[in-house]
């Protein structure tokens, strides 16, 4: 029989607490691992607090997402576990064996310590800080919700064989424990049991060593395996852990993590306060305090338990990365030989790391920064879905995320932007040939007839301002208070666009942008006709195609969520009707219809046809007060689609073999929420060079819920 260590530096304080009843994933009071709405403090409890290493390692955050281990079986190699104590029982997984009073064809299942001594309670103190239940007494482990498969592979005096170890290994494959504790070891170590480890690693298990307690520069010789040769491929799989204690410095009786610092870590194993087998003479109750790398190791092997539970796709390997990624750096910064990677931290391997990105069903992926739906108010019913998708960080662990996160309403004109507006343009009439400049903008108009035909050119203007009458500006006022407004057209910005017109018939074409950064390009066309042109009544109707390179309506979605050329045939009339002496009557009605093009690899599967539609109604009187003053009211509702679905094919999570599950999601994109906007305004030209400009705007969205703004304006303009 080979005598190895059982890694505890001492017993200490007893505590004498009475046994618990229920718990666990069978028992009545069992937390249910589906994601609840709850935060981390709901589960610091009296319970919790007791073991003071569950807040070292900060474990309380990922309970809160709903994850305890539930599902994950953890192989405890010790010296036996009191498979009947009331903080275990529930806890407790079939299949676990007794070595020592049993042949290694597992001819005893029962794994309970059989006998006094020193290290009885070792294996039941182990499997109480992995897995002790959540029952509001005494203490729980760090996966309440886990299982634990009870090898006995030592007895309580202390002594294991590594014949024993060896079967317990073969033991926890075939029962498929998906992590292994081993708070013991030994200056040396046969090649059968080395091989058993790899064994284990090829069968996707974390195994998880103590690093003794010598006060040594390096582990014991189980937890340095990988730095020898025949064995570096354990180094992905197999944790060293030293011992901290509850200030977070290294504890004086444990070993460094040395020659082992790519593969170990630190975690609390000073004074832990766990469970002890029920009839230990050492003990007065069920519970009792502890000391060693023993201690310090299941800390880790809960914590593998937990992300195990939560991920149960990712490979050992991936998970040991992540405990690996998200720990604490202490000591030296870095990875260092004292702490190796740094202490436990299972809040932080609960969050994503690294760049976040999006998946695709053809296999490519995007990064979440740079996917982002720049939405237009036409687009406003978007926000009537609540969606969510699946996003992944560097090891491609699912993450559920808001789509409304990566919304982005594009800016519009405000009061506040009408009140900063200057119309710095200045026009001059050579011989008929009509020259706008705006040196601001970079902008010019000109306007002239050639064989009996107007000829109107413009760079970087709006194409819609560019066909339109002088009549149907305000003055003092942007376009956006234009009186014939058409909104389709204008949306084509820093245009470059010629029109031509004739005997009541108008052509135009421009080529331009929808945005003010000049990105995404727009091409259009115009045809207008007046059949009706008489001195108290004129009716315009307009015809017009507009081609977007890689927008819609002017929305623009990047990333793994672009779309393709888009073109919109528009139809729309405009009548001017004199209704009284200087008074006017305006309305515009435009509608339209957009044929958007799918492209592979986005998540935009497709997108019906779009129905939209605008409209405005004006009153005007002119010298109502002094000469060329004007009074005028209005109630128009802006662009906005109302009728149209898009079908997007977003990851929903993870299958058991990794790979992505993806669904389609169809939404509606028609406006739920009507808007429209009332203006009464007042312009009026108080001297040659001063102009004095009011509003007073009301804008209403009728949804399930009437909202209503309102805003008021004076302007006064006096040039010097």
């Amino acid at each position: 029989m080979n005598k190895l260590l059982w890694l505890v530096a001492s017993s200490l304080t007893l505590a004498g607490c009475g046994g618990g009843g229920g718990g666990g994933s069978s028992g009545s009071n069992a937390v249910s691992e589906s994601p609840v709405i709850s935060v981390a403090s709901d589960f610091e409890t009296t319970e919790y607090n007791a073991q003071y290493g569950l807040g070292k390692i900060k474990a309380s955050d990922i309970y809160a997402d709903g994850y305890s281990g539930s599902g994950v079986i953890v192989g405890v190699i010790d010296s036996g576990v009191d498979i009947d104590h009331p903080d275990l029982v529930n806890n407790i997984a079939s299949g676990g064996c007794d070595y020592v009073d049993g042949s290694s064809s597992c001819s005893d299942t029962d794994a309970s310590p059989s006998s006094q001594g020193t290290f009885m309670s070792h294996g039941t103190h182990v499997a109480g800080i992995i897995a002790g239940m959540k029952n509001n007494t005494g203490m729980h482990g760090v996966a309440y919700n886990a299982k634990i498969l009870p090898l006995r592979a030592g007895n309580s005096a202390g002594s294991i064989t590594y014949t024993a170890v060896d079967s317990s290994i073969d033991r926890a494959i075939s029962k498929g424990a998906k992590v292994i504790n081993a708070s013991f070891g030994g200056s040396s170590i046969p090649n059968t049991t080395a091989q058993k480890w790899l064994l284990a690693h090829n069968n996707d298990i974390v195994t998880v060593h103590a690093a003794g307690n010598n006060g040594g520069s390096n582990p014991i010789l189980g937890a340095q395996l990988p730095y020898h040769n025949g064995y570096t491929a354990l180094s992905s799989t197999l944790i060293a852990v030293v011992a901290t204690n509850s200030s977070n410095t290294i504890a004086s009786y444990s070993n460094r993590c040395g020659i082992a610092k790519n593969w170990c870590m630190a975690a609390p194993g000073d004074n832990i306060y766990s469970t002890v087998a029920v009839n230990d003479s050492n003990y007065s109750g069920n519970y009792g305090t502890m000391s060693g790398t023993s201690m310090a190791d299941p800390h880790v092997s809960g914590a593998i338990a937990v992300l195990r539970s939560k991920w149960p796709s990712k490979s050992a390997s991936q998970v040991v990365s992540i405990l690996y990624d998200t720990a604490t750096d202490i000591g030296a910064t870095g990875i260092d030989v004292i702490y190796g990677r740094g202490l436990l931290n299972l809040d932080n391997a609960l969050y994503a790391q690294g760049t976040l990105s999006i998946s695709l069903a053809s296999g490519n992926s995007y990064s979440l920064d740079g996917s982002v739906l720049h939405m237009a108010s036409n687009l406003s019913g978007l926000l009537n879905n609540s969606l969510s998708m699946t996003i992944f960080d560097k090891y491609q662990r699912d993450y559920s995320y808001d789509l409304n996160q990566i919304i982005l309403p594009q800016s519009e004109l405000t009061l506040s932007d009408e009140l900063s507006y200057k119309n710095s343009a200045s026009t001059a009439d050579m011989n008929g040939l009509i020259l706008e400049v705006n040196a601001a903008d970079d902008a010019f108009k000109i306007q002239t007839k050639l064989n009996n035909m107007n000829v109107r050119l413009g760079q970087n203007t709006n194409f819609d301002q560019l066909l339109s009458s002088a009549d149907d500006n305000i003055q003092g006022l942007s376009e956006q208070y234009s009186l014939s407004k058409n909104e389709y057209l204008s949306s084509v910005k820093f245009a470059k666009s010629i029109g031509v017109s004739k005997s009541g018939v108008a052509l135009g074409v421009s080529s331009g942008y929808t945005d003010r950064s000049q990105e995404h390009s727009v091409k259009g066309v115009n045809l207008s006709i007046s059949p009706v042109n008489h001195k108290n009544l004129s009716l315009t109707m307009q015809l017009s195609h507009l081609e977007e390179e890689d927008t819609f309506l002017s929305n623009y979605f990047s990333g793994a969520y672009k779309t393709g050329q888009a073109k919109t045939n528009i139809i729309s009339l405009v009548a001017k009707s004199k209704l009284a002496n200087k008074v006017d009557f305006i309305y515009q009605h435009a509608q339209g219809v957009t044929q958007v093009d799918s492209v592979q690899n986005s998540v935009v599967e497709n997108i019906s046809s779009l129905k939209s539609q605008s409209y405005s109604a004006t009153l005007v009187k002119k010298d109502s007060y002094i000469k060329d003053d004007m009074i005028f009211a209005s109630i128009k509702q802006p662009l906005q689609i109302t009728q149209g679905n898009m079908t997007f094919n977003m990851a929903q999570g993870l299958n058991s073999d990794d790979s992505v599950i993806f669904e389609d999601k169809q939404v509606s994109l028609s406006s739920k929420a009507l808007k429209n906007e009332m203006t009464l305004g007042y312009s009026a030209k108080y001297t040659q060079n001063g102009q004095l400009v009011m509003l007073v705007n009301r804008v209403n969205k009728f949804d399930a819920i009437s909202q209503s703004e309102n805003q008021f304006m004076i302007k006064i303009n006096q040039k010097f």
